[in-house]
């Protein structure tokens, strides 16, 4: 079935718009309708008590005195007694229908109110958010008092479109049910109308209720948490040359210098003020950091290198790096809360049209951060160019953009290095064999990667191409033959110069990435390891009939009892001059009973036959004509709402079962790869511990196949 979805703005005015002002209307029309019961009933008593106290005149001296009356089904004629009581039962009623129609004048006022309340936040909220959009892209400091006044708004308006629609949703069904007081043939039919409203109201309340929590969930204080960084903080004793570098860079550009220079492996340069969590020392770095990737610093040159160093250290200058402390993690996290939310089981129907609203007043920013994002790139392109030259700045933009791919490469050989190897101090070094990988065979085609971004922890880039044209150069052959020229030898690189000891500093580097793989492949070998142990052994589980049987026999026991009305009291019931009905209806019910009777009796027989039977290497189902290997199963699934089934989806080279004849729950789609195993439950366990027990089989034959296949490759990469 194709889900037909409408665009942003069409949804917007249809549910801040559209729903609101059909909740109002109804509104409308429902104090009409009070209005108009009330004073119906208002006049009706009045009249019947007027009539009341001339018929109790009558019957006080005459009771058995004959009158007439006009009624909606003609002309009725009763002594003055029945009169009487007819008429205090009519006055009672009507009594009762001016009771309720009280009872239903305020409720119309909530669903109008409500309507009003929605509609209002809605447009309100849509106001606010344009201008703190327009405001946002005057300058980066209005982008954070926008934003920061817009998060404080923005809660109260959300509530506040919640409220409004749950107030007027609850308000529209509980009139309507309270309404049904009013009907004069009240049927099982209006019975479960008016349960059906009441339960309307009380969802409406209770989504309400989990919606304003989720709220107060995203609009929380942030608490940001340090930013994980693998690498190694380096003294100015551990590089005299790249100080000084740093230093000059700084000074050229009248830029404040970084308090912590890291050096790692990964995520390209940048320059931050937020607190980091430097691994594997776990030590905690505050203040300025620089962090410098020993790879790229091994194939760049001295200006490549200035032109990157100065462009980092201007968002120093521009106070970039505050911007991304203290705007970039709530903006970002508030957006992950709004996703989190919307995807929520809770309170969907009536968070629908907030989750829209808060959204659409992000996305105002959206454009503003992207505007000023830009800005910010391309002043910071500008000062590194300044620092270095604009050829290099551009020639730094396309080869940084060639050396991640070359690097990911290498990272994969040395972890299949780690797994093949034994526990010994590997003598690796990821950036020399990054260097040399480059020298042997050269640069991957450096035009498709002109659109790609710069890798950044916390920020985003223009695409590469973009900053390079934004510094007034064009991307030609002379700009690729700089950008693609080949590294030079080892020893003899510009970052060489900068270290005291850089060979020493890459082996540290390349050992700590290697530890971690270690440590991350032990724990995992660990997690295989007790998940291959908790498989239990063999298992038998039977299908619950127990509850069908039961239920069969209620059925039966009804029928029976009809029967037995339609031949012993016939007359009692209307049957006695109807020998047909009476033996028609008869036959039915001894149909009924043995029927019932004889599905009950297979029910118990085949109870003692196993339905599944679980053992480490296989499931076996009675309902299929062979085994299903656990390894075969991608993935698996316990349904038990409406029938309990086992849903098993088979991997590609799995061969798929065939279910046998009289399997009538259970199918094959062979289009899907799905097996569906069907019973009337697990004897003796619920749904879900089934499912776990499912799970724990399942999971434990994929783990041992993982270990076996690492055992296998380890003894060949042995050999």
């Amino acid at each position: 079935m194709r889900i037909i979805r409408l665009p942003h703005t069409v949804g917007l005015f249809l549910w801040l718009v559209i729903v609101p002002a059909a909740l109002f209307g109804l509104g409308l029309w429902q104090a009409e309708r009070a209005s108009e019961t009330a004073t119906q009933s208002k006049e009706q008593s009045q009249e019947l008590e007027a009539t009341l106290a001339e018929i109790r005149k009558i019957a006080a001296t005459d009771p058995m005195t004959m009158l007439t009356f006009q009624t909606e089904a003609g002309q009725q004629t009763v002594s003055a007694m029945v009169a009487v009581s007819q008429i205090e039962a009519a006055l009672k009623q009507a009594q009762e229908d001016l009771e309720i129609s009280s009872i239903r004048r305020p409720l119309t006022w909530g669903t109008m109110g409500g309507a009003i309340l929605a509609f209002a936040s809605g447009m309100f909220g849509l106001a606010t958010a344009a201008v703190s959009g327009s405001r946002a892209r005057r300058s980066q400091e209005q982008l954070i008092a926008s934003f920061g006044r817009l998060r404080v708004i923005l809660p109260f308006i959300l509530a506040a479109l919640i409220i409004g629609f749950c107030a007027g949703v609850v308000c529209a069904a509980v009139f309507e049910a309270v309404s049904m007081g009013l009907w004069a043939d009240f049927s099982s039919g209006s019975a479960r109308l008016f349960v059906l409203a009441l339960g309307l109201a009380g969802l409406a309340a209770y989504s309400a209720f989990l919606a304003l929590r989720g709220l107060k969930n995203v609009f929380a204080l942030f608490t940001s948490q340090p930013m994980d960084i693998s690498g190694r903080r380096v003294e100015e004793a551990d590089a005299p040359g790249l100080f000084r570098f740093v230093r000059d860079l700084a000074d050229r550009q009248e830029a404040v210098q970084p308090d912590t220079v890291i050096v790692g492996l990964t995520k390209g340069f940048f320059v931050t003020e937020s607190e980091m969590r430097l691994w594997p020392e776990k030590e905690i770095i505050r203040g300025r950091t620089l962090y410098l990737p020993a790879p790229y610093l091994d194939l760049l040159d001295e200006p490549e290198v200035a032109a990157i160093i100065g462009h980092e250290l201007a968002h120093f200058s521009g106070k970039d790096t505050l911007y991304s402390q203290r705007f970039t993690p709530i903006y970002a996290g508030l957006w992950r809360s709004l996703t989190a939310l919307q995807s929520g089981d809770g309170g969907s129907f009536v968070l629908y049209p907030a989750a829209m609203l808060g959204f659409h007043a992000l996305q105002q920013f959206d454009h503003a951060v992207n505007h000023w994002s830009r800005i910010r790139e391309f002043e910071a392109d500008r000062s590194g160019a300044r620092s270095s030259s604009t050829v290099g700045a551009a020639s730094a933009l396309v080869r940084t953009g060639l050396i991640a791919p070359a690097l990911d490469h290498v990272f994969s050989l040395a972890a299949d290095g780690v797994l093949a190897a034994d526990d010994s101090e590997p003598a690796l070094d990821v950036v020399a064999e990054t260097s040399e990988l480059v020298r042997v065979n050269g640069w991957p085609d450096p035009v498709s990667l002109l659109e790609d971004r710069q890798p950044h922890p916390t920020d985003t880039h223009p695409p590469t191409i973009q900053r390079i044209q934004a510094m007034g150069l064009t991307v030609d052959e002379r700009l690729l033959n700089l950008a693609t020229r080949a590294p030079k030898p080892a020893g003899l690189t510009f970052a060489c110069g900068l270290f005291s000891d850089w060979k020493a500093l890459c082996l540290q580097l390349s050992g700590d990435y290697l530890e971690q793989v270690r440590n991350l492949r032990t724990a995992r070998r660990q997690a295989l390891e007790a998940l291959a142990a908790a498989a239990p052994g063999e298992t038998i589980l039977y299908n619950n009939v127990r509850p069908m049987i039961w239920t069969m026999a209620i059925v039966a026991a009804i029928f029976a009892g009809f029967g037995l009305m339609v031949t012993v009291f016939a007359a009692e019931i209307g049957f006695a001059h109807d020998q047909s009905a009476r033996t028609l209806v008869s036959g039915i019910a001894a149909a009924g009973v043995v029927l019932c009777s004889l599905y009950a009796l297979y029910l118990h027989k085949s109870a003692g036959q196993p339905l599944l039977i679980l053992t480490p290497a296989e499931l076996r189902a009675s309902t299929l004509d062979g085994p299903v290997a656990w390894t075969d199963i991608d993935a698996h699934q316990v349904h038990a709402s409406n029938r309990f089934a086992l849903r098993l989806w088979l991997a590609p080279s799995a061969s798929l079962p065939a279910k046998k004849r009289r399997a009538l729950y259970s199918k094959i789609d062979r289009k899907q790869r799905l097996v569906t195993i069907g019973a009337m439950g697990i004897r003796g366990m619920k749904a879900a511990e089934f499912s776990a027990l499912v799970s724990r089989y399942h999971d434990a034959a994929h783990a041992q196949r993982e270990l076996s296949q690492s055992a296998g490759g380890g003894a060949s990469a042995a050999v």
